[in-house]
């Protein structure tokens, strides 16, 4: 009980910056797309894409091989801890310095590929991104070591809070685009500091003892399967965002863009879910609780498969009118990359509580290349597809190339835990006929949608059909429910 009240607790907290972070996401979604114009608007989340993925490269998976170490030493040698943290951080300094100025000095000849000038002078302002988001990152990667899930949380809470408060208020004072960056910047570097101060707090509660002889070796070496996942996971959410800035408009970027700024909302649940689950794996497992491990498995990927398989159907049934009420009529465009990521929702958030398991367990070098294959297959699929298709084509790439990853994730994780396939199984039959009852309740009011209010009425209706299905077939007891809404 103790093991699913500390998941509890840590769920509920990283939950709730979650939740933060995608509200803040979605109010700056909304309100830059009403703010800026749809072309300025492609531009900023095209620079954003580029930081990512150059802070990807800069920060090269030592974070999470870090914290992989540290759950590994925390019960029988904790000695070594500081020397863990201390070889992630100099590490980190080194590699994200080296990233930034390259930035820098590469901005004119990326905005030149990408046929925006304009783009240089974001690119410029937000090369600092790069160095605060990896520091944040990685802190946060050692809170969740150290199983200190809500110290993560208060991380991201800091960033949530300060970007939307920061990038609109710089847009409102007539900076456009440089001052939505700016925004994204001073809140990354401020949760960075937070962050870094939390780390430091761990580190030097830390006893010490002689460093083992291979230890810096290892931690270094088991960053690079990690580095080589998150950059195929890059390749796979970001690489679309940039080649369509590449081969088509800023326009489309931003109709894709917006499709996909839904996405990252509605995942919310299950990222936190997977952040405070997944190294539970690994530690039931060193304690010779098979058992545990797969069915705490078990039940996260039910739990992921009850909300978010109904949710991905009603979102290809109100996708249309979503787009145009809440963006805006020239967002409309959208509406049917919208639809098709909506199996990337599905697959996404499954990845969420498997593969950050297999990379506690030990098994990130056989998910690095799962994802560095996935990638490949959806790089060459991009650019196949969307010269040719235009956005349509980038959807397709991403979602499909997508679930080919998770796929092997979860044949790599059932490698490891003996899962009751059975079980599973059945719950899916279950959650299927939730989903049809949904569908089918909510169909002959999707043509009426004309307004915010009959939008919010029909999504209302379809998630009180879902409820009352979802009790009625066993999938939520009834004593959970009472548990989670006090009457």
């Amino acid at each position: 009980m103790a093991l699913v009240e500390d998941i509890k607790s840590g769920f509920k907290a990283d939950l709730v910056s979650q939740v933060a972070k995608s509200l803040s996401g979605g109010i700056l979604v909304i309100v830059l797309a009403r703010l800026l114009s749809p072309e300025e608007y492609g531009l900023v989340y095209l620079s954003l894409s580029i930081f990512t993925f150059v802070t990807l490269l800069g920060k090269l998976g030592l974070g999470k091989s870090a914290a992989r170490y540290i759950t590994e030493y925390e019960e029988n040698g904790p000695g070594q801890i500081p020397h863990i943290i201390e070889t992630a951080a100099v590490s980190l300094f080194i590699t994200l310095s080296i990233a930034t100025v390259g930035l820098v000095l590469l901005s004119g000849q990326i905005a030149a590929i990408m046929g925006d000038p304009e783009l240089q002078a974001l690119l410029l302002v937000g090369a600092v991104f790069v160095a605060t988001s990896g520091f944040l990152d990685s802190s946060r990667k050692i809170c969740q070591g150290f199983k200190k899930i809500e110290w993560a949380a208060y991380i991201k809470l800091v960033d949530s809070i300060l970007r939307p408060i920061l990038a609109i208020g710089l847009v409102l004072a007539g900076f456009g685009a440089v001052g939505a960056i700016t925004g994204y910047v001073v809140g990354s570097l401020s949760a960075a500091l937070f962050g870094m101060g939390f780390s430091y707090y761990l580190y030097s509660g830390s006893i010490r003892e002689e460093i083992e002889p291979d230890l810096r070796r290892r931690v270094a070496e088991y960053a690079a399967p990690i580095a080589l996942t998150h950059n195929s996971d890059t390749l796979l959410k970001r690489v679309d965002i940039i080649l369509v800035g590449a081969f088509l408009t800023p326009l489309a970027v931003s109709h894709y863009v917006v499709a996909k700024q839904l996405m990252t909302f509605l995942k919310t649940p299950a990222n936190s879910l997977g952040f405070a689950v997944t190294p539970r794996y690994s530690e039931q497992i060193h304690r010779g609780n098979l058992d545990v491990a797969s069915r705490l498995y078990n039940k996260a990927l039910t739990s992921i498969l009850t909300f978010y398989l109904p949710a991905a159907v009603g979102l290809i049934l109100v996708a249309e009118p979503t787009l145009e009420l809440v963006f805006g009529p020239e967002y409309a465009g959208g509406a049917i990359v919208l639809q098709i990521l909506t199996l990337y929702l599905v697959v996404q958030t499954i990845s969420y509580v498997t593969g950050g398991g297999l990379d506690y367990l030990g098994k990130a070098k056989y998910r690095a290349y799962a994802k560095g294959s996935a990638a490949i297959i959806n790089l060459i699929l991009n650019i196949i597809l969307i010269p040719s298709i235009g956005i349509v084509g980038a959807a397709v790439s991403t979602a499909g190339s997508y679930t080919i990853y998770v796929a092997l994730n979860v044949y790599l994780l059932h490698l490891e835990l003996d899962l009751d396939w059975l079980e599973i199984g059945f719950n899916f039959a279950k959650i299927s006929i939730v989903t049809a009852v949904m569908a089918i309740s909510i169909f002959p009011f999707v043509a009426s949608i004309n307004s915010l209010v009959s939008l919010l009425t029909v999504v209302g209706f379809g998630g009180l059909v879902w409820l009352v299905a979802t009790v009625s077939v066993g999938l939520i007891e009834r004593q959970q429910l009472r548990a989670a809404i006090p009457v």
